[in-house]
């Protein structure tokens, strides 16, 4: 009796383990880049040496924010967009470091959500088992995915498995998921100052040093965020960038004039652009790049014809083509 229980545990287990996996199969993103450091950083690699003009870095308010292909389709500026979801600032800096030996972008814009991810080593052992776990079952991390699932993504399972980086996207996060934000205008005014912690305060010092010294502008940008952001934390940031002679885009303070409509430009609740929300910041980052910089339009250069056929890749996923 005992070994027949067994058996049949063994047999529970072993179908719960498959069933987990086939769903998360099938519940991965389609564009689905991880969120890993090292991805990013061998997708930036890949691109030809010294062919990028501008990169943005920083957290998931940046993967979420900046689409290089709108840009590219708008003005023929070459981007790649480095940001990973909770990546901190000493993380920040060491892609920086690398991707450098092979780019030489002009510009550098840096998202400032990250200034307030300090690295906690007693939630290090934490993090580490619950990255493992969503690695083996993604289920986990893409558990809501179930309600925007449609059998016509069973045709995409083929290329899911040849697990060929999605590098159309150029590093951009892109979800169409549309979860409103209700919670109404968020933007009040303070003097209160929230202070950047003593760690990510000195990669901050370092990535403005090695832009510096490498000749590249470095721009502090703030993404539309209701959950993320705060008038306290806009302070601080102006401070250092006022302090630093660096350029602070804070997009929060800008909501009218990018046209941002929270029931249909978020993914969850105010917390992350979705793809209709990244189109007007990309928009206003274009435009800005447009007046600011001397970047050229490649759309028609020889070199940059791969851009191109991107583009219509990506235009095709994005229902726009």
């Amino acid at each position: 009796m005992q070994t027949r229980n067994r058996i049949k545990s063994i047999i529970f287990l072993t179908g719960l383990f498959i069933l987990l996996y086939v769903a998360s199969y099938l519940l991965l993103p389609y564009n689905n880049m991880e969120d890993s450091l090292y991805k990013k950083a061998n997708g930036i690699l890949k691109e030809p040496k010294d062919t990028i003009d501008y990169v943005s870095i920083g957290d998931s308010e940046c993967s979420a924010s900046i689409s290089p292909m709108e840009i590219w389709n708008s003005y023929g500026y070459t981007g790649y967009n480095c940001g990973v979801p909770s990546q901190q600032l000493q993380d920040t800096y060491y892609l920086l470091e690398r991707l450098l030996k092979n780019q030489s972008p002009k510009v550098v814009f840096l998202e400032t959500n990250a200034f307030y991810r300090d690295f906690k080593y007693i939630n290090a052992l934490e993090t580490a088992i619950d990255d493992t776990v969503k690695k083996i079952f993604p289920i986990y991390k893409y558990h809501n995915s179930w309600k925007y699932f449609h059998f016509y993504m069973l045709k995409s399972l083929g290329q899911k498995a040849k697990q060929e980086p999605a590098t159309i996207y150029k590093g951009y996060q892109y979800s169409a998921i549309v979860t409103p934000y209700k919670s109404g205008p968020y933007v009040t005014e303070t003097d209160d100052v929230y202070v950047i912690d003593e760690q990510p305060l000195l990669y901050l010092n370092k990535i403005t040093a090695l832009c510096r010294e490498k000749g590249i502008q470095l721009i502090l940008y703030s993404a539309p965020s209701p959950k993320c952001w705060s008038y306290s934390k806009h302070n601080a940031a102006a401070a250092f960038a006022n302090d630093n002679q660096l350029t602070y885009l804070d997009l929060n303070l800008d909501i009218d004039a990018l046209g941002i409509d929270w029931t249909k430009d978020s993914r969850d609740d105010g917390d992350h652009l979705n793809y209709f929300g990244a189109v007007k910041v990309s928009a206003y980052i274009g435009n800005y790049l447009r007046k600011h910089t001397d970047f050229i339009d490649h759309r028609k250069d020889a070199g940059f014809e791969s851009w191109n056929r991107e583009l219509n890749n990506y235009l095709k996923l994005t229902n726009e083509n």
